[in-house]
């Protein structure tokens, strides 16, 4: 057998000829890849070590030789068995004879043939033979088997190739040899043991290959609370070189790590800051629970300063997309009771997942708010995404917000592009100027608020998002409702949690407060000194009414200081600028509504006639030169 070279990881041994001609016939018709060695008894142990070696994986044998094989080789063992059609073919001959009939051989063989000999009642002697091969003093069986035989008087001997080889003298021997279908049965089990064995070798590959690719280390003990699982993270962070852990007591090799504590509680540990040799960690212990009962824990460990680095990665990343938030509540600049009570309810909100509805003027800081809720909430390393839905034309504020497949319309980006719902995942998204948005849109939002799921244009695959809706908006929401303008059910999915911000008109107070900050910040920017703002303006400041709010304000103060660079008298300098910003103000009767199809254009004029009326259809009708049928489709 020198010399074995084997490319097939199956191969079958036989202990005898006929076996032998018998399974490569059968090897041929079924088309299998596997390797037929002829071998004695004797020298089966010796052949199977050899192949093992050579990588065979599976090996069929048959009778004492796979007895021995599988005693003596650490090797999935198939066993050519010895079926009941194969012994009533040996013994159906002598069924109707009346004299005794030895049976000798291994179990298998004894076994089988006891049960066929007491089903046609025929007269039996059996010798046994037991052990491993090896371990067999062979002369003494041939001793007690032929004294058996004599003893009994015994003419027919039935058996395998065992009795052949003890040269027995007696009148008749009767081989019981294996037939096809044993033959064929044993190699269908052993490609199944095959099968099993790559798709196991594929499963841990797989296992061992993720386990080594993630950055978290990973320890895992068994119920005894013995290493069986360590990724090369874990040793790195552990500071391990010992590559032998396999096996060994998780108190030895990390006897801080509290799994063993785990392993005995059956209750997990999560987010528990440890210390270890190269300074903080984060950790996970979860119980591994078969049938309720701890069978092993399972430990993920983070590195601290890489937890922070990925936070950073993270912020910079969305920094420069844009997806951020910059304002925090401290930026919130106020001295008015009443904004400070707005500012407590907004921290209240941030707390929870709930949608808010910002209401206020323009310039009166609803993106400030809505960047402090998000901030000071559970979703503060989300991503921040605003829009204003005034600013973009409604058929691509559709794509903007939903995104769209790719091939969804002529000119649509290669892969499709996400749209701002789903860059806000985890995060929050702030919709400015909601009462902007047409019908059909708000049709589209309103599916996404009450599903939680967004579809791309052009695709029918639905996406699951998980985030946070903060509306905001300059216009009577409700007016608008009655003038058929927006959706009562939106309005009412929008305005769960309120926030009404007041105009700077109503909070005066805050001015002074707002003018020493807005200046100090003008100052760095024109490199100016702060201190040469004269107090002599604010009483100009206060009489303003402000209808563009913070924002106005800001511009206002920003025209002084460049004034005052230029060597403008202060004062006067802002009589004139406040003359012509109240001279600027649009008066309230001019309303202009023509923009947009000519639908829209008649349903805003309706609109406008509408609210001077007080919503009396009848006097809109008279005014307008209509009938209220019509009024009534254009609302």
């Amino acid at each position: 057998m020198r010399g074995i070279t084997v490319e097939t990881k199956i191969c079958l041994i036989a202990p005898y000829d006929e076996i032998e001609i018998l399974a490569r016939q059968v090897i041929r018709e079924m088309h299998a890849d596997i390797k037929v060695y002829r071998c004695p008894i004797q020298e089966g142990v010796s052949l199977a070590k050899k192949l093992k070696v050579q990588g065979v994986q599976v090996i069929i044998s048959r009778g004492g030789t796979a007895a021995a094989i599988r005693s003596q080789v650490d090797i999935p063992l198939v066993e050519i068995k010895i079926t009941g059609y194969d012994v009533m073919r040996a013994i159906g001959p002598y069924r109707n004879s009346t004299e005794t009939v030895g049976i000798i051989g291994f179990e298998n063989v004894v076994r089988g043939c006891r049960v066929i000999c007491d089903f046609w009642n025929i007269p039996t002697r059996e010798f046994m033979i037991n052990g491993a091969q090896s371990d067999i003093d062979w002369e003494d069986v041939r001793d007690s088997a032929q004294k058996l035989i004599d003893t009994n008087k015994i003419n027919l001997v039935i058996g395998d190739n065992v009795v052949k080889r003890l040269g027995l003298k007696t009148s008749s021997v009767q081989m019981i040899s294996s037939g096809e279908e044993s033959i064929v049965q044993a190699v269908l089990e052993a490609q199944n043991i095959l099968a099993a064995q790559d798709e196991e070798k594929k499963h841990t590959e797989r296992f061992r290959t993720i386990l080594n690719s993630i950055h978290d280390g990973v320890v895992a003990v068994d119920e005894t609370g013995l290493i069986d699982v360590i990724n090369p993270v874990a040793k790195q962070i552990f500071k391990i070189k010992d590559e032998q852990l396999i096996g060994r007591p998780i108190k030895e090799i990390l006897p801080n790590t509290r799994m063993d504590a785990v392993l005995k509680s059956g209750v997990e540990e999560t987010g528990q800051l440890q210390q270890c040799p190269g300074g903080y960690i984060l950790t996970n212990r979860i119980p591994i629970l078969i049938d309720q009962v701890v069978k092993g824990v399972v430990a993920t460990f983070q590195e601290v300063t890489r937890i922070q680095d990925d936070e950073q990665k993270i912020r910079q990343s969305l920094y420069a997309k844009g997806l951020i938030a910059k304002y925090r509540f401290s930026d919130i600049i106020c001295n008015n009771d009443r904004m400070k009570r707005l500012i407590e309810l907004a921290k209240e909100y941030s707390k929870t997942n709930a949608t808010v509805l910002i209401q206020g003027d323009n310039g009166t800081g609803k993106e400030m708010f809505a960047q402090s809720i998000h901030v000071n909430s559970a979703r503060a390393n989300g991503p921040f995404v605003a829009i204003n839905c005034s600013a973009i034309p409604p058929q691509l504020l559709e794509s903007e917000l939903f995104g769209y497949a790719e091939g969804a319309f002529t000119g649509a980006k290669k892969g499709g592009k996400p749209g701002l719902f789903e860059l806000a995942h985890r995060g929050t998204i702030f919709l400015d100027e909601i009462g902007d948005m047409n019908k059909e849109l708000q049709t589209s939002l309103l599916r996404v608020l009450e599903e939680r799921k967004v579809m791309r244009l052009g695709s029918d695959t639905m996406t699951p998002i998980d985030v946070r809706i903060i509306a905001a908006t300059n216009v009577n929401l409700k007016k608008q409702i009655a003038l058929g303008a927006f959706r009562m059910d939106l309005f009412y999915r929008l305005n769960v949690l309120n926030l009404p911000i007041p105009p700077l008109r109503e909070r005066k107070d805050d001015i002074p407060l707002l003018v020493a900050c807005l200046i100090t910040e003008l100052s760095r920017q024109y490199n100016w000194n702060h201190e040469a703002f004269p107090d002599a303006v604010i009483p100009f400041l206060l009489s303003h009414d402000w209808p563009g709010n913070i924002r106005e304000l800001k511009n206002v103060l920003e025209r002084i200081v460049l004034s005052m660079q230029a060597g403008q008298e202060p004062v006067s300098e802002v009589e004139m600028i406040m003359a012509e910003a109240c001279s600027c103000e649009e008066p309230k009767a001019e309303k202009v509504f023509f923009s947009g199809t000519m639908h829209e254009i008649k349903r805003k004029a309706v609109a406008v006639v509408m609210q001077e009326v007080g919503y009396n259809k009848s006097k809109a009708a008279k005014i307008l030169g209509i009938n209220r049928a019509t009024i009534e489709n254009l609302l």
